[in-house]
């Protein structure tokens, strides 16, 4: 009988995830320092999060978030932010919330449990522009009360050790267009919390923007 040759065991480098594992597993591994992902430029009703060009130089999307209204006339008129990863609504369902427009209305919703917004994210002390986010095993603060040179609001996340995990800042309210795009800085530790970090900050956003 022949003898036939050993299968030979597929090595992967490190920089590249094998094909069982999630496109960008690679991208949300803790990094060795912080990354900044960068919102892209509103398209109809969905925008992306990018990578760093020198982590992933064709900049696939690591997140998809679309924006619907809510028309349904036995609720108030309210927005609904989706989160997926991916490039488009076929990626895996991260979370969403519904804030209404003229209401005290809030749903959260991530993987597969809902609740009211306010078991989840709230007030943190007497500041309009600090929160708490507080789900299952996670807590994160965020503190939005430092504004920069060009008037962009700049928010500060905390874990529950107060290290510093995540920056986001978003345009200015009131800036003259075109407007700065949007940026996440996901410190290293972050990068296992990057589900919750991203969001709290939409939420955190819309909440203060719908109380400006």
């Amino acid at each position: 009988m022949p003898i036939l040759p050993l299968p030979q065991t597929l090595c992967y480098p490190t920089h590249v995830p094998p094909p069982s594992l999630p496109p960008n597993y690679a991208l949300t591994q803790r990094p060795t320092r912080p990354r900044i992902y960068t919102f892209s430029s509103w398209s109809h009703d969905s925008m992306f999060l990018l990578p760093p060009r020198d982590v992933d130089p064709t900049l696939t999307p690591v997140y998809n978030i679309s924006v619907a209204l809510n028309l349904n006339p036995f609720v108030p008129l309210s927005y609904v932010t989706t989160v997926r990863r991916g490039i488009d609504d076929e990626g895996e369902f991260v979370g969403e919330f519904e804030l209404a427009v003229m209401h005290s209305r809030a749903i959260m919703k991530m993987g597969n449990h809902a609740t009211r917004m306010s078991n989840v994210l709230r007030k943190d002390g007497h500041s309009p522009r600090k929160f708490l986010w507080e789900h299952g095993e996670v807590t994160l603060r965020w503190d939005c009360r430092t504004t920069l040179d060009d008037g962009s609001p700049m928010c500060i996340c905390l874990d529950l050790r107060s290290n510093q995990v995540a920056s986001f800042v978003p345009p200015p309210l009131d800036a003259s267009p075109p407007l700065p795009s949007a940026t996440l800085t996901v410190f290293p530790d972050g990068h296992e919390l990057f589900d919750h970090i991203l969001l709290s900050a939409l939420a955190v956003e819309r909440k203060i923007t719908l109380s400006f």
